[in-house]
């Protein structure tokens, strides 16, 4: 369904609706920080990477790269010893594959008037075991090469990588996949939801209206 959503920019399902009011059921348990809706995500004490960092909150929904954030932002800019990882917790119902993640792409390009022997060669300089090794060490984080896995040492990022290695599928993050225009309709909706101002079916209606004028 999601699929067939996505690239028809159908969003009349109930599936839609349904998703919306469990995430009010969700926020009417008030499991958020005082002030959650200007929180930033991972600049100092203060974001909720911080707040994690400084056992000033107990977790928060974050990709891998969390880990490495996580530590710069501790006391001592030492990795937090006690920091972990669970997946997603499945919903009642689900037709979804329980190995599925979601997450972004990134990528490295070379300037159009570099020699292309040279990006190619820097690319698999960049790429190649040892640097990804040294890469994944300094920032906390998982390599791209699978080769380099094996530097990875931290109990927070262990079971990230085996999930990431064993998934079915990545579907990217669905504001990036509805692009600029419908995906700011959903995020836009969903705070003013998460502010009281909203409801789960004014997120379909958003997303329904910017729909129709692309």
């Amino acid at each position: 369904m999601l699929e067939s959503s996505l690239s028809e920019l159908d969003f009349s399902d109930q599936c839609w609706v349904d998703a919306g009011e469990d995430l009010a059921d969700f926020a009417a348990t008030e499991p958020f920080n005082s002030g959650f809706l200007t929180t930033s995500a991972q600049q100092g004490a203060g974001s909720s990477a911080g707040m994690v960092a400084n056992h000033q909150a107990a977790m928060e929904l974050m990709g891998t790269w969390n880990v490495g954030v996580i530590a710069s932002l501790t006391p001592d800019e030492e990795p937090l010893p006690d920091l972990r990882w669970f997946p997603f917790p499945a919903v009642e119902g689900g037709a979804g594959d329980p190995t599925a993640i979601m997450g972004g792409v990134d990528g490295y390009a070379c300037s159009s008037t570099a020699p292309a022997e040279l990006c190619a060669e820097f690319l698999n300089f960049f790429m190649s075991e040892e640097r990804q090794e040294a890469y994944a060490d300094a920032f906390e984080t998982i390599p791209v090469n699978e080769k380099a896995q094996d530097v990875i040492t931290q109990e927070a990022l262990l079971p990230q990588v085996e999930a990431n290695n064993d998934a079915a599928y990545s579907q990217v993050w669905l504001d990036t996949s509805l692009g600029q225009n419908i995906g700011n309709a959903l995020n836009v909706a969903v705070v003013d939801m998460l502010a009281g101002k909203g409801d789960a079916q004014g997120i379909v209606n958003a997303m329904t209206a910017a729909a129709a004028k692309e």
